[in-house]
Order: structure tokens, then sequence, then C-alpha cells
């Protein structure tokens, strides 16, 4: 009777952990779809550069800016490191993919990860996120996925990736177990793997139940923006017209430039870039190259942690 008492009690909790998971990946997922912003582009880039950023203040900040620069103008992916060029290009693919249902490959994921050749562990990595996997269940195989992939970042991105496929989010929404502690994530992954599933299972579901409430949470504060920033551009009267007309459009592309905004609103490009700086200057967009030509300017809130 004590042993049953046992698993009915960890199978309880595991039933909760994995609905509270399911239900907040959900929430996050429609409210990224209806927000009046760049959510999507914010939550793609912010998971690209969670991969790839360096780890100073600095760099970490330029590298978001120049990632929004290249998502929205192709020329700017020159700026970028060639292993941030080589994660965006394949996690592009991987998502178009994975909305028409397409799971992941080992062959594909090797070009990206090189460890993978030899990895022992591959064909259980692989056989994570098959329908006849006892643990697919478990966030479409994501949870399982992260225990088995050589390293953190791959395990991350096969994860998010993977719950495109399985239908849980849209897009490339979150890295649901990236802000697990090093320390316990890889001695749970060990234990995992070893057949003592239950730390990794619990520390990955509630890990993707914080991200998720976090960045719902992100959201809604970069909502509540937009009332103070009319009312900057209400109180520049005639001289803020354009610039009124344009936030609205900077704030659904999360990103735009002079020949974009003068296309969009039927203005001179003198005028586009007037307007752009007039947004600027009122801290409601951010220059992002630092270029005196082929610039780009993105929605300020989108680049603040």
């Amino acid at each position: 009777m004590i042993v049953k008492s046992k698993i009915t009690s960890h199978t309880y909790f595991m039933i909760r952990y994995v609905e509270e998971a399911v239900d907040e990946i959900a929430r996050l997922d429609t409210e990224a779809a209806v927000a009046p912003f760049g959510a999507d582009l914010l939550l793609r880039l912010d998971a690209i550069h969670r991969l790839t950023a360096p780890t100073d203040d600095a760099g970490a900040r330029d590298h978001r800016r120049r990632l929004l620069a290249a998502e929205v103008d192709p020329f700017h992916e020159v700026a970028l490191d060639p292993p941030t060029r080589a994660w965006m290009t394949h996690l592009r693919e991987e998502v178009r993919r994975a909305r028409g249902g397409a799971l992941p490959t080992l062959e594909r994921w090797r070009d990206l990860v090189p460890s993978l050749t030899t990895y022992p562990h591959g064909e259980a990595l692989e056989a994570s996120w098959r329908d006849d996997d006892r643990d697919h269940h478990l966030l479409g195989g994501a949870v399982a996925a992260a225990a088995w992939a050589p390293d953190a970042p791959s395990g991350d991105a096969i994860a998010a990736v993977l719950l495109v496929a399985r239908g849980r989010t849209g897009d490339l929404r979150l890295l649901p177990f990236a802000a697990i502690p090093a320390a316990a994530r890889t001695t749970a992954c060990a234990a995992y793997r070893a057949g003592a599933r239950t730390d990794w299972e619990r520390l990955a579901l509630q890990g993707t139940v914080s991200a998720a409430r976090r960045w719902r949470a992100r959201l809604a504060a970069i909502a509540t923006a937009a009332p103070v920033e009319d009312a900057r551009l209400a109180a520049l009267g005639r001289a803020g017209h354009t610039a009124r007309r344009a936030l609205p459009l900077l704030r659904r592309q999360g990103a735009l430039t002079m020949p974009i905004l003068a296309e969009d609103l039927g203005i001179s490009r003198p005028a586009a870039t007037e307007t752009l700086e007039r947004l600027t200057a009122t801290g409601c967009a951010v220059e992002l190259t630092g270029r005196a030509r082929d610039r780009v300017w993105g929605y300020a809130p989108l680049l603040t942690d």
C-alpha cells in the first residue's frame, strides 16, 4: 500500500506539471499571436539570441540589435558572426518544416551540431521525438530530447522546434528549459539517461512554466508602453502627425527601414527619415546599425530585458 501511494502521488504531481506547462505554453502562444506589437519577432529572435549571444552586457545588447536589423533587412546579415548566421538560417528552416508537421532528423541537425556525428546517444535522441517512444507525450518529446541531446543549446533548440512540430506553438516562441540552473540540469539529465527520469521531468516542466510566465509578463509590460508613447507624440501637436501614423506600423513589424516606411505611408524618403528620427528622439524607436546609410530602426520596448 505504501508503494502504491508513492506511485499515485508521483503520477498526480507529474500530471499536474504537464497540464500546467501545456496551459502556459498555449497562453503564451495565443498572446503572442494577438499582441499589437511584434511579439512573434521578439520571441523568435530572443531564442536565437540566447543560443548565440556574447556573455558581456554590451556585446549582448549589440548582438540583439544586429539580429533585429538582419531580420528586417537581409543586407545586415553580414554583420552577424558565422555561428549566429548558421543558427538563424537553420532554425528558420526547421521551424518552416515543423509548421508542416515535419519532425527533426539527426541528419539535418548534424550540419549545425557536428558532435552529433559521433554522439553515442544519437539513436536515443532521435527516438525521443517519435510517436512510439513512451515519453513523447511530455511536451511532444521536448523533455526527452533535451535530456538526450549532447549539450544544453542543441537540446533547447530541438525542444523548441518540437513544440512547433507537435502543434504546441505556432512559431519559435521560447527555449523552454534555458533558465534551468546548469548544475541541476546536468545532474538531472545524467540521471534521466541512466533511467531515473523523475528529477529531469520535474525540472523541465517547471522550467517551462516559469519561462512561459516570464514571457507573458514581459509581453504585458510592453503593451503598457503604448499609452505613454501615444501621449509623447500627442504632445508634439502637428509636428508629430506623421510620427503618430508611423508608430503603429513600427509596433506591428518590430523594426522598419526608411524605404519601407516611405512606401507604406506614401511619403518622401526624407520625410520618412525625419519621422524615424522623431520616433527615436521620443524614445519610441532605436537605430540598430550605427551606420550613416542602410539604417534600421527597432521598436524600443522590444530591446529591453
